[in-house]
């Protein structure tokens, strides 16, 4: 069974992740991990050690109570999916990808919001930061956005020749929604791109991926951004797909790019996946 891994602090947007989560695990069949990584208390040098003590185990107990709270809520409706709750105190990012790793996570589902600038600002930080390091996707839930299955799944690409293996990673997932995947590739230098070069690399992957419900598009934009949302405006996704550490796509810009889409997008997940993550959900 697959497991997905879902942190929280609490928050409309965070909250929003976790029942996105628990949808999710619902339709696939996975078990969800609810973590809430708090702050260590800090006190003044001269405070006894047992009131330090006192106020962390305060801090862990109120966290777990409010997961336990949560966990109640979710089983009233997916009755089906099966919840753990951990509570450590630490860094957050740091925190999480050692919880991932040790638990050998398949998926880690988190919000993407923020109520101020600040707070989008570190969010963005924080949630490139597991992106890069994570050992496993990383799937950014918008506030607003509500599981409703995945029909369609826009995989915004270079189309370099890496896009064949990603199919493959992409196709795993889409094939337990029977999902329409689109390879998106945003003409952002005017190099003339045909739909002849778009049409054979689409059948190139799905001739390799043995996956039939593939198809290509290009978007003539200066700005990958702006014309990947342009996109979805015009073909509504339920999924975005982007990759990291591809070779013509530097970890800057992609860092840079994946905080604005962030922000940029309401209502859209973003599925961020590096080419050497293990497969996404595959069957166990």
């Amino acid at each position: 069974m697959n497991l997905i891994l879902c942190p929280t602090d609490f928050s409309k947007s965070a909250t929003n992740a976790v029942r996105y989560a628990a949808a999710l695990a619902e339709s696939i069949t996975a078990r969800v991990i609810i973590i809430h990584v708090y702050d260590k208390p800090v006190m003044f040098s001269d405070a006894p050690l047992t009131r330090i003590a006192h106020a962390a185990e305060q801090i862990k107990a109120n966290a777990e109570s409010k997961m336990k709270q949560l966990v109640t809520q979710l089983k009233r409706k997916y009755k089906s999916v099966s919840f753990e709750i951990v509570a450590r105190d630490g860094f957050h990012a740091e925190t999480l990808l050692e919880v991932a790793n040790k638990l050998s996570v398949d998926l880690i589902v988190m919000g993407s919001t923020g109520t101020s600038k600040i707070e989008r600002l570190l969010i963005g930080s924080t949630t490139s930061r597991i992106i890069r390091d994570s050992p496993c996707p990383v799937l950014s839930i918008p506030k607003n956005a509500e599981f409703k299955g995945v029909n369609k799944i826009v995989f915004a690409t270079d189309l370099n020749e890496d896009n064949i293996s990603s199919a493959g990673m992409i196709s795993m997932f889409a094939k337990k929604f029977d999902a329409e995947i689109s390879f998106l590739f945003v003409d952002d230098k005017h190099l003339l791109h045909s739909d002849e070069q778009i049409t054979a690399m689409t059948q190139k992957i799905r001739k390799r991926v043995k996956y039939a419900k593939i198809s290509g598009y290009i978007s003539k934009n200066t700005n990958i951004i702006k014309g990947i949302d342009y996109f979805l405006k015009k073909k509504p996704a339920d999924v975005l797909v982007m990759f990291t550490h591809a070779r013509h796509f530097p970890e800057a810009m992609f860092n840079s790019s994946i905080t604005k889409m962030m922000s940029h997008q309401a209502s859209i997940p973003l599925l961020a996946l590096k080419h050497t993550d293990k497969p996404l959900l595959a069957a166990k």
